[in-house]
């Protein structure tokens, strides 16, 4: 994975599978995955995490879970630390479900059938198996509320071929539902036992992340009394039953053009004031050089307001933090968000005798204790005055380290506000004349670098190097973009490198 967003460490037993499907259950839920492919990630981890129990000819004693982006799509994958199982491969891809119900020997069939694009690889110290996730859907999403399982079959019918569908019998189980999860519109029965529609609207409205989620009301009520109370809660829409399906395929098509219009003009009206109260170094220039005390820094960065941020900040001791971050997400609620981060990060950067750990704890605390809706990446880097870099990621793609050679570096905690206490662990080097360190944000690579670009990059000036990834996918404007590369200034160090 060249962008790692959750990793975990596990010990591996019968009796803490249980546990590790509930870690999962909460952490990928946070991590905005869909219902149906957070159950699937739990049940493939389940029947693998067996099969290394019941069949590795050395057990392994720890597994790491992690999930992240290779090449713009997301992956699963799980690494343990037992004996190589030369044969898994093959049988994963021979494995088939039994014609007939049977109660054991499925646990790799069922693997393949959820997850049939996968990796295995044995490595130094450990054996990798990588699946590659379904993309998400574009489809809008609907919940239909109804209290009739004859009238949500026939919704369903209606709908499924158009929309992502949940469905639901009572609007109690709904609420539950919208707690933890997203969709786009709501189409619900009117009267409904325990919980009427137009309560059951309020109660969702009450909901902040749901505030402006649109309603299509059903009904076969259509007395005056019922209408106008109908009118007064401010749905968006009413339908009378019977349902004709190509009058709810065009009122549903209306009603989410509506609403996707509203949501653009409130955009358009936040980002017109973003532009006027950008956080500082937010604006976009042509390559921007630093010098911090050794070093020399230059930044590229688009577009001109961006939910990725830079941080430099100069330290009493001479020494400087560096911070490249990213807000998961698109859009100008992406950046507002990006505000409220980069304010606390700020924050923590006034101690001047935080370390580069302390700050990622310390970080970590702020989000896991106030479970902010807003997912940050960061890459935290500690310049020394001694030429020692000492690096922390924390859900970023991973940085590109020139010296005689090209390489990424494999080490990331995940992002953090996942867990109370992360898992960091921090990277240090020196760089030498000549050598040079990339960090960036996944808008400008998704990928690792082939060879032949290590090879052609090692030949090139560090001065060079800088320019060439910048324009090495300059139609690529859909996200936000932000580079920075690291030199020394000649004559001040050599290069050592080893992890901390």
């Amino acid at each position: 994975m060249n962008q790692v967003l959750f990793q975990r460490q596990f010990a591996l037993s019968y009796e803490n599978i249980a546990n590790i499907r509930r870690v999962l259950d909460v952490k990928t839920q946070a991590l905005l995955l869909t219902p149906d492919l957070i159950q699937d990630i739990k049940l493939v981890c389940s029947e693998y995490c067996t099969n290394l129990l019941d069949h590795q000819q050395q057990s392994a004693t720890h597994c790491t879970i992690s999930y992240g982006k290779v090449e713009g799509q997301y992956r699963f994958a799980i690494t343990d630390n037992g004996a190589p199982w030369a044969a898994l491969a093959q049988q994963l891809s021979d494995a088939a479900l039994p014609e007939l119900p049977c109660e054991s020997g499925m646990g790799l069939a069922i693997i393949k059938t959820i997850f049939p694009d996968f990796s295995y690889q044995v490595t130094t110290g450990g054996n990798t198996i990588e699946f590659a996730l379904p993309q998400a859907s574009s489809r809008k999403h609907l919940v239909i509320v109804d209290d009739s399982h004859s009238q949500l079959a026939m919704l369903c019918s209606y709908l499924e071929q158009d929309y992502q569908v949940s469905i639901f019998s009572q609007a109690d189980d709904a609420l539950v539902w919208l707690d933890d999860n997203h969709c786009d519109l709501v189409l619900t029965d009117l009267w409904m036992p325990n919980i009427n529609g137009l309560e059951f609207r309020r109660l969702v409205a009450n909901k902040r992340q749901h505030r402006l989620l649109p309603f299509v009301f059903l009904s076969g009520d259509t007395l005056s009394e019922t209408m106008t109370a109908v009118s007064q809660s401010g749905i968006d829409d009413f339908l009378t039953k019977p349902i004709d399906k190509w009058r709810l395929l065009q009122v549903l098509e209306r009603v989410l053009k509506r609403h996707d219009n509203l949501l653009s003009a409130f955009e358009d009206n936040l980002l017109q004031q973003f532009e006027h109260t950008a956080m500082p170094g937010s604006k976009a220039a042509a390559t921007t050089t630093l010098t911090t005390g050794n070093f020399r820094l230059l930044l590229s960065r688009e577009p001109e307001i961006s939910g990725d941020f830079f941080i430099h900040q100069p330290r009493p001791d001479g020494s400087t933090m560096v911070i490249l971050g990213d807000l998961m997400g698109h859009g100008v609620i992406a950046k507002a968000n990006g505000g409220i981060s980069y304010g606390v990060i700020l924050g923590l950067l006034q101690d001047p005798d935080i370390t580069p750990e302390q700050f990622c704890r310390r970080l970590n605390q702020y989000l896991y204790q106030t479970q902010a809706n807003n997912l940050v990446c960061l890459l935290v880097l500690h310049l020394a005055t001694d030429n020692t870099i000492t690096l922390y990621n924390a859900g970023m793609p991973k940085p590109i380290h020139c010296t005689n050679s090209c390489h990424h570096i494999d080490q990331s905690s995940g992002l953090l506000g996942l867990f109370e206490s992360p898992q960091t662990g921090g990277y240090r080097m020196k760089l030498d004349e000549g050598h040079s360190l990339h960090g960036y944000s996944d808008g400008l690579l998704e990928t690792v670098l082939t060879e032949h670009e290590r090879q052609d990059m090692v030949l090139m000036p560090s001065s060079e190097r800088h320019q060439y990834l910048w324009q090495r996918t300059p139609q690529n404007h859909e996200d936000d973009r932000a580079l920075f590369t690291l030199t020394t200034i000649p004559e001040m160090g050599h290069i050592a490198e080893n992890n901390e």
